[in-house]
């Protein structure tokens, strides 16, 4: 999830002239020292990996991994497609719903658990039929509101609190910029489903964003470290991955997370192997490395997401388990949904009301 967002624009944008300068570096190197140390292209959000994890792997396998960041599922979409499905980059994280897509333009490369035995860790319910064995579950986690609780002065538990805000919150909010999320919980905010394709409701959705508008200082994706927005206070209130709600409020108590009482939006990201990949090999050995059970234990712990790796669960305190903004209740998931595969013509013309929102 992006911490600056200029230089994750830079990276989504422009990693074409990165990855150009991938190639230089590595062409200019002798070849003994091009075999002795591969490079291996993570495509990514900014701040979603744990270091350490990082580190470790490249002193195990000898290997140097460069990541590329892009701010939304949309400008990811847009970049694969820029460059025949990514050429260049050797793996890739991202939301079910775009990998199915993916699979469709033969982007992805499959995976057998021979390649990766441990993903036969993964609990099944996370396990998407239609995206075997193109991709493995990385993460899960939900959507909520992220608030300065010393900032409002009325409680915070309904979507409506972020979408239909009080005066007090004028230019004090940030939206995520991508209409899934923000049009899709604009309807949750009505009662509609996420995935509503119908007319007036999705009509009704754009009213509700037409007046937030003056509230909402940008749309984009809250800054993660000490600089943020949130933590220095310019910011009183935003839409918000579980996890990273958490974590500022690791920085600032004065930060609250909260899944509001409608339900929202229950998200499973994946990892996957890029068709175009030079390093499949490799490529593979990595995630089976991150979903050993220890490491799936750490990488969760890290990121404050929960892990559908159901062999985590051992390594894992358990006051991190029965945190419900990390585990959600029962009532919760019952309440929440998850975005579907919409038909390419649902999915333009809620794409259009959301840009005609933030234009």
């Amino acid at each position: 999830m992006p911490a600056f967002t200029q230089l994750v624009r830079f990276f989504s944008v422009l990693p074409l002239l990165l990855l150009s300068n991938i190639v230089v570096a590595q062409e200019s190197k002798p070849s003994q020292e091009k075999e002795s140390t591969k490079i291996l292209t993570l495509y990514n959000w900014s701040e979603y990996f744990d270091e350490k994890l990082i580190t470790s792997f490249e002193t195990k396998y000898n290997v140097n991994i460069h990541q590329v960041f892009y701010e939304t599922d949309e400008l990811k979409d847009e970049y694969l497609i820029s460059t025949n499905g990514g050429e260049g980059l050797d793996i890739i994280i991202g939301s079910n719903v775009s990998f199915k897509t993916y699979i469709k333009r033969n982007w992805l490369a499959s995976i057998d658990n021979q390649k990766a035995p441990n993903t036969k860790n993964i609990d099944i319910r996370w396990q998407d039929t239609t995206l075997i064995p193109y991709s493995v579950p990385y993460l899960w986690g939900t959507v909520g509101i992220a608030y300065r609780k010393d900032k409002i002065s009325s409680p915070v538990s309904s979507w409506l609190d972020l979408f239909r805000p009080q005066a007090e919150l004028k230019n004090k909010i940030i939206m995520i910029d991508d209409s899934r999320d923000t049009l899709g919980l604009a309807l949750k905010a009505l009662g509609y489903s996420t995935n509503s394709t119908t007319p007036f409701e999705l009509g009704s959705a754009e009213k509700l964003l037409r007046k937030q508008r003056p509230f909402v200082s940008k749309y984009s994706y809250i800054n993660l470290s000490e600089k943020s927005s949130l933590v220095t206070g310019e910011t009183w209130m935003t839409m918000i991955y579980n996890g990273d709600g958490l974590a500022l409020k690791d920085i600032n108590p004065n930060i609250e997370f909260i899944v509001p009482k409608e339900g929202t939006n229950l998200w499973v990201d994946h990892i996957a192997v890029l068709e175009t990949s030079k390093n499949k090999k490799l490529a593979y050995a990595f995630i089976n490395y991150i979903n050993s059970p220890k490491n799936a234990a750490q990488l969760a712990s890290t990121l404050y997401f929960a892990s559908p790796n159901s062999s985590a669960a051992a390594h894992l305190e358990k006051s991190f388990l029965n945190n419900t903004a990390i585990y959600p209740d029962i009532a919760t998931l019952n309440k929440s949904e998850s975005f579907a595969e919409l038909p390419p013509r649902k999915q333009k013309k809620r794409n259009e009301i959301y840009m005609r929102v933030i234009k």
